[in-house]
């Protein structure tokens, strides 16, 4: 999942109003930070059939600031197969519909998926030239990671560091 993660340089004094600074920075991070960083993960599926939900969570510690990105609901796994990749498959092993499983195929190479590998997404996923195939097993060739969590924490790096240095600016001017 993305985090984007600031590391702080320990001194040996303690810091004293940290519970109220992590209260603060807590209410700035839920503010400003997950709406947008939430919006770039529901971005990537926003023309797919079964979206995921996503959520968010904060980890504030004494020398870290971090946003953890998550899928949720019920179609949470959609997103972890299509982001991590699988490995090739059998689908499934016994079929569920009448011994058969039906699908549209045009051939190897015909498919043309909704994302691509490079952090591109958009469009609806193609079949070229379908026709209805039925078969009682199937071996997948599994699908290729697309990585969406290292392409939107490269795109969201210099908004998140704008937002926290602001909030940061914000929390210290009101000690």
């Amino acid at each position: 999942m993305p985090t984007v993660a600031y590391r702080a340089n320990r001194t040996r004094r303690k810091f004293i109003k940290f519970p109220e600074v992590k209260k603060q920075l807590a209410a700035e991070m839920n503010r400003k930070a997950k709406p947008p960083l939430i919006d770039e993960h529901e971005k990537r599926v926003e023309n797919w059939e079964h979206q995921p939900d996503f959520e968010a969570r904060n980890y504030i510690k004494i020398d870290s600031i971090s946003i953890t990105v998550f899928p949720a609901g019920e179609n949470k796994k959609i997103w972890v197969f299509v982001s991590k990749g699988t490995k090739p498959h059998k689908i499934p092993k016994v079929p569920k519909t009448k011994g058969f499983l039906f699908f549209p195929w045009g051939g190897p190479g015909s498919y043309v998926p909704k994302t691509t590998t490079s952090g591109g997404y958009g469009g609806p996923g193609t079949v070229n030239n379908p026709e209805m195939t039925a078969r009682r097993q199937v071996d997948h060739p599994g699908t290729e990671a697309r990585n969406f969590e290292k392409h939107i924490r490269e795109d969201f790096k210099d908004d998140y560091s704008r937002i926290m240095e602001n909030a940061w600016r914000r929390i210290i001017r009101a000690l």
